[in-house]
């Protein structure tokens, strides 16, 4: 008998917290609704349960808020600018703070990058620069226009903006199929459940960011400073430079550099007909040009930091480094000691570009060290590449050789 009640006591309690838990929710969603109806946005962000999800994690998170607020108040002014020349609504910005929490060097893993999570084939489309060394996606203001022109375009076909949001968010045909598995629905909530999950996620995300940056003093977030980095000029660089070597020459840091100059991948400018503009901290200019000659000297594509260059090109010993001297008289000769091969051997469905990326190098440098495996730049199954990589990095080179297709897929995509 006694038993009996405490079973019955106890699932009781369980059912009142229950009860407590669901009155709870249904008080936050009166909240989140009142407050969001209250926000004058000229995008339309209109409340509904699955949005809770995404406002939580958020207020889980303090310091996500926090870091969200004061990198906002950098870069939302630059990508305000960018909206406007479009001609587009400037609340369009919290796609971006959704997407990667505005950080430019931020990438997911189907391999979007920069603010604005941009994919490879929407910045292929709009003419950003990608490749082994640069990737203009990470660049906040040459995104934000490519974006900007993407949304422009998507709005152009759905007269919505929750659903071009969703299609930025994955892509027009996959935003399609959810529309034809809802029925021909055009608003967004009725096909938000057959949607793919990589479309339907960012718009209430989107609402969720709207909501946090609107009211995190209601939540006891106080006032936030903003991202802070130095004032900055630009500088005209053509030749292979690495960030070691401006920092050597300059004393400005390698990571605030990388910071200034995020579409960087390796801490190196690469070679280009048309110079690339370097930012760097504005008391530093003046430094940079008086020391031109030390800092800008011709160095090799593979060095990341600086190594010692050989005067006397009859001391090298072994394998050249340098094969196609002609074709560049410019290119120094590196010392056999800064430089050791590994060799890698190609598997199904490897391609140059990629495998250049896995072992730091550009494609035309295994193409000069390797003439006979990639005859008009294609390689063969099976064939056995020589690559040349620092020295004191060969064990860590020699393991890709042996790694599996996936590994290899997550090593690229954390460059």
């Amino acid at each position: 008998m006694h038993l009996n009640i405490r079973i019955k006591y106890f699932f009781g309690f369980f059912l009142f917290l229950e009860l407590l838990s669901l009155h709870a929710i249904a008080n936050n969603d009166e909240l989140y609704q009142s407050r969001l109806a209250a926000l004058k946005t000229t995008i339309e962000v209109n409340y509904n349960p699955s949005v809770r999800t995404y406002i939580e994690q958020y207020l889980a998170n303090p310091e996500l808020i926090k870091s969200l607020i004061s990198r906002s108040k950098f870069y939302f002014p630059p990508i305000e600018k960018s909206l406007r020349q479009k001609n587009l609504p400037t609340d369009l910005k919290y796609i971006a703070a959704a997407a990667s929490g505005l950080d430019p060097t931020a990438l997911n893993p189907n391999g979007n990058s920069g603010v604005w999570m941009m994919s490879y084939a929407v910045a292929k489309m709009y003419k950003l620069k990608q490749n082994t060394y640069i990737d203009e996606r990470r660049d906040p203001v040459k995104s934000s226009l490519a974006a900007a022109q993407n949304l422009k375009d998507l709005y152009a076909i759905y007269k919505s903006w929750p659903l071009a949001i969703a299609a930025y968010g994955c892509s027009p045909v996959q935003l399609n199929k959810g529309i034809h598995a809802a029925g021909n629905s055009f608003y967004f909530w009725d096909i938000y459940k057959v949607m793919p999950a990589s479309c339907r996620d960012l718009y209430p995300k989107v609402i969720a960011t709207v909501y946090v940056l609107n009211y995190y003093k209601e939540h006891g977030i106080r006032y936030i400073e903003s991202l802070q980095l130095p004032n900055s000029d630009t500088v005209w660089i053509s030749k292979w430079l690495s960030f070691q070597q401006i920092s050597t020459a300059t004393a400005v840091p390698v990571e605030l550099l990388r910071d200034l100059n995020p579409i960087f991948k390796k801490d190196i400018i690469p070679f280009s007909q048309e110079p690339y503009f370097l930012r760097i901290p504005s008391d530093k200019v003046a430094k940079f040009s008086l020391l031109r000659d030390t800092v800008y000297k011709q160095y090799h594509a593979l060095e990341i930091q600086p190594i010692a260059i050989e005067k006397d090109s009859s001391e090298l010993k072994g394998d050249p480094i340098v094969t196609d001297s002609k074709k560049d008289s410019r290119t120094q000769k590196i010392t056999a000691q800064s430089l050791k091969p590994v060799r890698y051997t190609i598997k199904r469905g490897d391609v140059l570009t990629d495998i250049a990326d896995w072992f730091d190098v550009s494609v035309q440098d295994i193409k000069g060290w390797n003439k006979k495996q990639t005859t008009r730049g294609k390689v063969k199954r099976g064939a056995v590449l020589k690559i040349y990589v620092q020295a004191n990095k060969t064990g860590y080179y020699r393991r890709i050789n042996s790694m599996s297709a996936a590994q290899k897929k997550r090593l690229r995509k954390r460059d």
